[in-house]
């Protein structure tokens, strides 16, 4: 085995540790995937927190996480991007009693084959509805009755993005998240940006940063090729 898989396998086993440590809620577990020193910023719907070395951040996890119980892992995702180490997931459980679903994004950079900084991105717990998908989209978007074509006149574009990745070669998310994220600031809220990326494997991020944003996924359309059409309503 090669230098190189072997730290590819590290650096999977870190991502894949971190969820699981989540889950079973091993939080001395979770602090052994951490440099001692490990600088975090942490950002939910309400604040952000920022600290320096392992046992602040893994008490502020445990205390998101220790009133929770029967977790289940809805989807989760760990990947390269660039030099920094992406772990996606998301979680249902119940806090307090009541079902909820969480998820969490976080970008790591390593050292010695420890987590040595994160930036983590929460949406907080949030209550376990009924999930919109995309026939439920279709019928908002197209009500009965109507004869349409797949853009209603009803959903007006007020902006357009058009983002080149250079078909999937290189990390997506990393180009387009911090495109859109411009693009909506110039934007007032309520307002729809159309944007056409020619990589199609972004379906995933979109949908997962437009719920952790909180800015509305309207729709979403594979063009001609490679090319995805979505719309997304500014929070």
């Amino acid at each position: 085995m090669t230098g190189i898989q072997m730290n590819n396998q590290r650096v999977q086993w870190v991502g894949e540790d971190w969820i699981g440590s989540i889950i079973e809620k091993d939080f001395q577990r979770l602090a052994g995937i951490c440099q001692p020193e490990v600088r975090s910023r942490l950002m939910t719907p309400k604040r952000m927190d920022s600290y320096e070395n392992v046992s602040d951040l893994i008490q502020k996890v445990e205390s998101w996480f220790h009133e929770c119980s029967s977790f289940q892992k809805e989807q989760s995702r760990v990947a390269m991007v660039g030099e920094m180490l992406a772990i996606f997931y998301q979680l249902s459980c119940e806090k307090n009693g009541q079902p909820c679903t969480i998820e969490q994004q976080l970008y790591c950079t390593l050292r010695d084959g420890l987590i040595d900084q994160l930036s983590l991105l929460c949406s907080g717990f949030q209550p376990m509805l009924v999930p919109i998908e995309e026939p439920i989209a279709e019928a908002v978007m197209n009500p009965p009755g109507l004869n349409s074509s797949p853009l209603q006149p009803s959903l007006q574009v007020d902006a357009f993005l058009k983002v080149e990745t250079g078909g999937g070669q290189g990390p997506t998310c990393s180009i387009l998240t911090p495109s859109i994220k411009r693009k909506l600031g110039e934007m007032n809220s309520g307002q729809v940006l159309e944007v056409n990326v020619d990589d199609p494997s972004a379906k995933e991020d979109i949908e997962a940063w437009s719920r952790l944003s909180g800015n509305s996924l309207l729709k979403l359309e594979q063009g001609a090729g490679q090319e995805l059409h979505f719309y997304l309503m500014k929070k």
